[in-house]
């Protein structure tokens, strides 16, 4: 029960009980270490009421342990005072069977030998524990207190989740002693009468009551009844106190519906019925196994009732953090090598102890160092299982040297977010929150997982128990050094302890030390290693030819002897051993054999050299288990082999292990791995002189060869004319296509790039099957590794123009498509994992006509065509939010949200990935200046001149504002956002508590003269923040920066850029810390135009280049440093370098600041009133390789800064209105006031037909095909009505106009009638109608509406509908009055329960109306999306002109804009930008709607659309200036089920890490994506 969803509302109680087994003792001593003996009498017995004992990340059943007359909650099930005999609390959670257990106890005072009297009785107590568990916040959501809840409706739901009811000696027709009793207290000078005991009177009202009751509310429940069999001694004499008849509760399951009635027998008398000495007492585990029973049971029905759902959530939060290879995996492979009675020694150590069980003082971190192949993993995996047996919450990670995905601390951290989220509820919902929302983060970028995971999820979750993570082999972690940091910053509250091993290593010797982290350290030796490999020894002794026991005991000793305590020397010895069949060749053996390890491998590889015909074999087995990027399966291995050396291998697995002399061997999953890493690092060796040396360089290009190989076989070929099956290519392809795939760049990367013949390989798979790849890619949901494919690529290519310039044919397509490969993922990612054959015919067509995607395969056969205006280049910036009205003064970034600030005082959310607006906060009437989020995007605060604001970005609530008197200059969190600071201009840092808002310091900051220790007191003029480093920069006017330490506020020291004692110094214009504690750097800009970094901790510069940057901004990972400047110039550096990246030229306004997103690829600038988002394929930086290999890398080189121009538009020919003719034209009104003629076929301007007076922008068109006239309204609300002449192919000529008013308020819409003779003219506050001639017919007032729209059913003779505040209503056209009869039924709309009509479309005939409601950005309603079809039968208010048809308001929330009606098709645009639409007569039960393409995220993302469909089916979108006419989209059909039965059926998108989008949609999971093309 290790993977149960915990937040069901079936949650089942266990009422009044007790547990455990023999192997609990070794975790009970540890348990009991420090616990307190000097405890109160009331202690003792235990506190009163409904006290939790044990709670356990993941609870599904509650177990309530009710006490008996004159016990206690604690007493009664406790042997001794000894606290460790407490067994509920000591014992039970340490049970394998109670994983998911929740455990209680109950007190209440029935101590009868009080000397005051007490009126409560049975029933009170059972009122009382009834009232604990409603209000209790863990049980939220004995017998009497379940009569009562079943009998008061108030307490229903609790009531139907008891489960089974335990009774211990319980006297359910009463106890004779308690007549006894009741005498000795009425006979007694000094006690005072007990109601309660008067109801254990046998044959009292209570008891009958409490028994007749019970027999009426028994349904359903499990009744368990104990009895004593031994007599309580009473001094005098001995009896039993309760007997058998009476704790028999006397009912028949079959006639009460009783699930069952069972009665065991228990060896004790009534005191110890319920206290045991220790776990192996038979009455201990007689109740436990009964506990374990019903748990059973309880844990079969929560599975039935959510196991799909929570396997739906893991599978998606394993594509999320990219986990392939499940980690269970490696620790089975290492528990089948270890022996029973092995590792003993480690978990009997002390320290060890101290450390498991957190005792005050011990380090919560344990170092486990040794030799190679001592058996460290061994015992890492032995004490992961000591973990599971006792129930404690354990992550664990083996790194692998040369396995990239398990060699970085990213792979690790990915790996614990994950096993953590599989264990505890609340971290699994946090972290498919982030995957739901859309939260960009880079696998491979350990920081930012540190930080938006780590640090801003899981460490804030409210651990009820230590949780320990186990990390095997440190050293073979590529980048260690970054690890320890961040364990030294974790808050001493969190109850994490870590297991570390590794080989010595001074290098975390010495990192421990600098980060002052607290360690138990503990050594492997071959001392405490001798026992283990004994019991090795004993247990393979039978497999050796002796059979004297006296010889094998002697042959155990030499052995012994001679391994120095290595394992592995063991391992390989036994091997040699077993191949033997006398003692005189065991001796031989032993004889020859060398004690150490390299020795012992030069002889095996001897050996296998004396064997040639497998030579070649066992070369291929060695370079492919060597060299692969991951262990490869037996049947992998044998396609590898096969299209290696052209051989078959049909029982590999039977022969890898004799073939390679056991240095490789198969684990129990099939996978093909070196027995140790040992093994790896002596064969790739420098100077090993042996047939089976690896040469990495040589054998990786060998590697990628057999790569490529496949992947231009025609196994990947695609015809262009396919349009279905992928499911049935998937199942015909090799099983190493999975390998060949995802890593052959893996091999490119890490081989020589002299290789001409590799050059040639990789451009025949470029020009021939590479969309097949990538559908291949797509398929499996991840598209992390097409962008790791093009870091791969673009390394190895800039690294190959080192020996050879970057010429030819092959060189150019190759690097063509790796910038394409990025720019892929950026700007299609989403649609491609939503549907990923349209990589074959939609997304080349939406290609830049420049790249060589487009160039190759954009005239597929009927591909979707696109006419008019497109993109020559790809465009880096992605999209540009304009604000018009507003300046945006501030920007910041966290997760999957950025916020600007405006200078209106509106602060606005958006979506990281979608840039859709998410909500508006208001600071306030003044300026945002100054905006930050804390360490995850749930805090933000805002600043202005006067006021300081924290906001709660996840519900909208201002947490809390301050006032100040003296202007900001910089605002930041600390790292744990518990402090927020502010420095300002009067020379102060203040402080404030970020839970409580109170200033809790203000301290002086200042510019220090070092020369005689004295301070200036102007102010200053610019200040920076930085969390991370607990740092605090200051300047003055021309002086140095100034350096704080926040923790200690103290003065650090001065950067002088110049000389100390040069004044004065240049201006300083902009400064940024890294945000990356390992880099501990800074970037200054001047006004001279000098860029700087230098070390805030020694002031020393580093580099230094002229860049004239305005603005700075460092990426989260600390790799990047943007530079923003007067002219709108974007610069990207290496931020240690000054390496010049990247360089956008746009002649734009002044940067005002620059931020970066999580993935440290996108980033966003402000200018003036608009806001840029850049994605720029240059800096997509390659990683580290993962397998410690560094040939490669020596070989780089710097590669051509990449620079490109965005051009910017001409905003007077923008267009801003868009209508068809129903032909083959449309009518485009501009911003220049022209109205202007496009064709549909060529997507070309033709012709102006005419412009509006003083060049007013055209803000609306509307056309009447039958009278031919086009009406236009400009933004100073001048219309205009002409008629237009011409047809075909003539020039169409505009007639001087019928209408030409001028209207005093902002018209909001214009319609014509279907006859084209009569107009509406709607504004805010009123509606007109007039004659074409010029003549108004009739107006009305229309004040206070925010959200209307008006459509034309005149053709229907339906007159006029308005949907205005949630509702339709019908009006008459001549009179403008509203008309008797009901527009729509009344049962389809209810006024208040919809959010505003955004749309509302009318088809061709009029026939069908569709209706779509929803909330602004920030609003709560559910969005709504509505078809009514007409009525011939309307004749009374009773009968609606529209009846309703259906509704699709599942998918409501996903419609991002209704575009309109074509033929019976309702067009719509999703929020992922895909064209879809509803067959709108069809009347299937199944819920169902089509999607045909997709329009590009910049085309859609920001700003107004505009669309049109043509008569003949064509889209068109108004795109900049001009339009985009999308040709034959409606011939893809891609069909999406949403609803069966009018539930939705909901699935969740693939995650994938480096797509721009991360949302959650309602997507049928895809079956082979069964395409139609018409």
């Amino acid at each position: 029960m290790d993977r149960i969803k915990p937040e069901n509302k079936l949650l089942r109680n266990v009422s009044r009980a007790s547990s455990r087994g023999s192997f609990l003792e070794r975790r009970l001593s540890i348990l009991t270490t420090g616990l307190s003996t000097g405890e109160s009498a009331d202690q003792i017995r235990g506190s009163f009421g409904l006290n939790l004992l044990y709670e356990p990340p993941e609870p599904i059943v509650d177990f309530i342990f009710v006490h008996g007359l004159r016990g206690g909650s604690r007493k009664t099930w406790s042997y001794s005072e000894d606290p460790s005999l407490f067994w509920p609390k000591q014992w039970l959670p340490s049970e394998p069977r109670f994983r998911h257990v929740r455990l209680h106890t109950y007190g209440y005072n029935s101590d009868w030998g009080e000397k005051k009297g007490s009126v409560l009785n049975i029933h009170d107590f059972g009122s009382a524990l009834l009232g604990d568990l409603k209000t209790s916040p863990y049980i939220q959501d004995g017998t009497d207190a379940c009569i009562l809840a079943r009998h008061d409706p108030n307490h229903q739901d609790l009531a139907s989740r008891f489960h089974s009811i335990y009774f211990l000696a319980t006297p359910h027709r009463g106890a004779d002693s308690a007549q006894l009793l009741h005498r000795v207290i009425k006979a007694s000078m000094t006690l005072s009468g007990k109601e309660y005991i008067n109801d254990l009177i046998p044959n009292s009202g209570a008891i009958q009551a409490i028994n007749d009751d019970f027999r009426h509310i028994v349904q359903k429940l499990h009744l368990w009844s104990f009895y004593e069999s031994v007599k309580t001694n009473l001094g005098m004499s001995q009896a039993l106190i309760v007997e058998k008849d009476s704790a028999i509760l006397g009912i028949e399951s079959s006639k009460f519906h009783l699930e069952a009635i069972l009665l065991y027998l228990l060896n004790a008398d009534h005191r110890h019925v319920c206290k045991f000495k220790d776990t192996l007492d038979s009455n201990y585990i007689t109740l436990r196994n009964a506990f374990v029973s019903t748990i059973d049971q309880i844990e079969r029905e929560w599975l039935a009732a959510t196991q799909e759902d929570y396997n739906n959530t893991m599978k998606a939060l394993a594509g999320y953090l990219n986990q392939g290879d499940m980690p269970d995996n490696d620790l089975a492979t290492v528990l089948d090598r270890q022996l029973d009675g092995t590792c003993q020694w480690l978990t009997n150590d002390t320290d060890y102890k101290s450390w498991r069980a957190g005792v005050e003082g011990a380090p919560k971190l344990l170092w486990l160092s040794g030799k190679p192949a001592m058996g460290k993993s061994t015992l890492a995996a032995h004490t992961i299982k000591e973990f599971y047996d006792c129930n404690l919450d354990c992550s664990y990670f083996f790194f692998k040297h040369g396995d990239k995905s398990k060699s970085s601390v990213a792979s690790m951290l990915r790996s614990f977010a994950y096993q953590m989220a599989s264990t505890n509820p609340h971290i699994r919902s946090e972290i498919l929150a982030m995957h739901d929302n859309g939260v960009l983060v880079d696998a491979d970028d350990e920081r930012t997982l540190w930080r938006s995971i780590f640090l801003s999820r899981v460490f804030r979750t409210d651990f009820h128990q230590p949780y320990f993570w186990v990390i095997d082999a440190l050293d073979e972690c590529v980048d260690f050094a970054c690890f320890l940091p961040m364990l030294a910053k974790i808050d001493k509250n969190i109850p994490l302890r870590v297991f570390i091993t590794s080989r010595p290593s001074s290098a975390i010797q010495t990192l421990l030390l600098q980060e002052r982290l607290l360690v138990s350290a503990m050594e492997v030796t071959a001392e405490v290693s001798y026992h283990d490999i004994r019991c090795i020894l004993e247990a393979s002794a039978r497999f050796l030819p002796i059979d004297d026991p006296i010889a094998c005991k002697d042959l155990i000793a030499k052995i012994l002897h001679k391994s120095n305590g290595c394992f592995l020397w063991v391992v390989l010895v036994l091997k040699e051993l077993e191949t033997t069949h006398s003692e005189q060749q065991i001796q031989e053996v032993l004889d020859s054999v060398p004690s150490e390890m390299d020795s012992l491998y030069t002889r095996i590889l001897d050996t296998m050299a004396m064997m040639p015909r497998n030579r070649k074999l066992a070369q291929a087995i060695l370079r492919w288990t060597v060299c692969a990027v991951r262990p490869l399966t037996v049947e992998e291995l044998k396609e590898a082999i096969r299209l290696d050396l052209g051989e078959v291998v049909p029982r590999l697995e039977r022969t890898v292990e004799s073939v390679c002399g056991h240095l490789v061997h198969v684990d129990r999953n099939s996978r093909v791995q070196i027995i140790h890493q040992t093994v790896r690092a002596f064969l790739t060796q420098d100077g090993l002189v042996s047939d089976f040396a690896i040469d990495r360089l040589q054998e990786h290009s060998r590697l990628a060869e057999v790569c490529l190989q496949y992947m231009c076989s025609d196994e990947l070929k695609s015809s262009r004319y396919r349009r279905r099956g992928s499911a049935a290519r998937a199942a015909k392809r090799s099983v190493f296509a999975e390998y060949a795939t995802v890593y052959f760049s893996e091999h490119i990367v890490r081989s020589s790039s002299s290789n001409d013949n590799q050059i040639a390989t990789l451009s025949s798979f470029v020009n021939a099957n590479i969309l097949s790849w990538i559908e291949i890619v797509a398929e499996g949901g991840d598209l992390y590794f097409l962008t790791k494919t093009a870091k791969n690529l673009k390394a190895y290519m800039e690294r190959r123009a080192k020996y050879k310039p970057p010429l030819g044919q092959q060189v150019h397509a190759i690097s063509s498509w790796i910038q394409d490969l990025i720019h892929i993922v950026t700007n299609f990612g989403r649609p491609l994992l939503t549907s990923p054959p349209s990589i074959h015919f939609l997304i080349p067509p939406v290609c830049p006509r420049n790249s060589i995607i487009y160039r190759q395969y954009h005239e597929y056969p009927r591909c979707l065509e696109i006419v008019g205006q497109s993109e020559l280049e790809w465009d880096d910036r992605l999209s540009c939010i304009n604000f018009r009205e507003s300046q945006v003064l501030a920007i910041a970034c966290r997760d999957n949200r950025f916020v600007t600030g405006l200078s209106d005082g509106r602060i606005v959310l958006y979506h990281t990935s979608t840039c859709q607006e998410a909500g508006q906060l208001i600071h306030g009437t003044e300026a945002v200046r100054f905006l930050v989020f804390g360490s995850a995007n749930v805090l933000l605060a805002s600043g202005g001149r006067q006021t300081i604001t924290l906001w709660d970005t996840t519900t909208g609530i201002r947490l809390w504002a301050v006032d100040i008197t003296e202007r900001i200059l910089a605002l930041g969190f600390n790292e744990d956002d518990t402090i927020l600071m502010a420095t300002t201009i009067a020379n102060f840092t203040s402080c404030w508590s970020v839970e409580a808002g109170e200033e809790l310091e203000k301290f002086f900051v200042s510019d220090q003269i070092e020369d005689d220790s004295s301070t200036y007191q102007r102010p200053p003029s610019h200040a920076q923040i930085c969390g991370e480093l607990n740092l605090l920069a200051v300047c003055y006017r021309q002086r140095p920066i100034n350096l704080w330490d926040l923790e200690d506020k103290c003065f650090i020291g001065q950067f002088h850029k110049s000389a100390p004692d040069v004044y004065p110094g240049p201006l300083l214009v902009a400064m940024v810390f890294n945000p990356n504690p390992d880099v501990n750097l800074a970037a200054a800009s001047y006004q001279d135009g000098d860029l700087v970094i230098f070390d805030p901790w020694n002031q020393k510069k580093c580099a230094m280049v002229e860049a004239n940057a305005h603005t700075l901004a460092a990426s989260s990972d600390g790799a990047t440093l943007a530079t923003g400047d007067s002219s709108g110039t974007v610069q990207i550096f290496d931020f240690e370098t000054l390496r010049l990246l990247y360089r956008s030229t746009v002649n734009d306004f002044d940067i005002r600041a620059i931020t970066f997103a999580s993935n440290n690829v996108r980033f966003f600038d402000i200018r003036r009133d608009h806001c840029n988002v850049w994605e720029p394929s240059a800096i997509v930086r390659q990683t580290a390789t993962g397998d410690g290999s560094s040939e490669y890398c020596s070989e780089g080189v710097i590669g051509d800064v990449e620079t490109v121009g965005t051009r910017l538009l001409d905003d007077s020919e923008a267009i801003t209105a868009i209508v068809s003719d129903g032909g083959d034209l449309l009518f485009c009104g501009k911003e220049s006031g022209s109205v202007v003629v496009y064709e549909v076929k060529t997507g070309r301007q033709m012709q102006e037909l005419y412009r509006h007076p003083a060049n007013a922008a055209i803000l609306l068109l509307e056309w009447n095909h039958r009278e031919a006239v086009l009406a236009s309204v400009d933004r100073s609300s001048r219309i205009q009505v002409r008629k237009i002449s011409g047809k075909g192919s003539d020039k169409r000529v505009a007639e001087p106009p019928s209408l030409d008013q001028s209207i005093g308020h902002a018209v909001r819409q214009v319609l014509f009638h279907s006859s084209g003779t009569k107009l509406l003219v709607s504004t805010s506050s009123s509606d007109l109608v007039w004659k074409s001639d010029g003549h108004q017919l009739a107006s009305r007032n229309a004040n206070g509406r925010q959200s209307w729209q008006w459509i034309d059913c005149s053709s229907s003779a339906h007159g006029l509908l308005l949907a205005v505040d949630g509702q339709i209503k019908c009006f008459d056209w001549k009179t403008l009055e509203e008309s008797p009869l009901s527009a729509i039924s009344r049962t389809s709309l209810e006024a208040g329960d919809y959010p505003p009509v955004v749309s509302m479309k009318i088809s061709s005939q009029g026939s069908i109306v569709c209706a779509h409601f929803r909330d602004p950005p920030g609003g709560k309603s559910l969005a709504r999306l509505r078809l009514w079809s007409a009525s011939t039968s309307a004749t009374t208010a009773q009968d609606p002109i529209f009846k309703d048809t259906t509704n699709f308001d599942q998918i409501a929330n996903q419609v991002k804009m209704v575009i309109g009606f074509h033929k019976l098709l309702l067009l719509f645009l999703d929020q992922r930008g895909w064209i879809c639409s509803i067959g709108v007569e069809k009347t299937t039960k199944e819920r169902a709607y089509t999607r045909h393409f997709f329009i590009p995220y910049g085309w859609h993302c920001s700003g107004e659309l505009i669309f049109a469909v043509t008569a003949k089916g064509a889209i068109v979108l108004v795109r900049k200036n001009g339009i985009a006419v999308f040709h034959r989209g409606l011939d893809f059909e891609d069909r999406v089920v949403f609803s069966m039965d009018g539930d939705a059926a909901m699935s969740r998108t693939e995650p994938h890490w480096c797509s721009p989008v991360l949302e959650n949609h309602i997507d049928s999971p895809r079956s082979g994506h069964q395409w139609d093309h018409r």
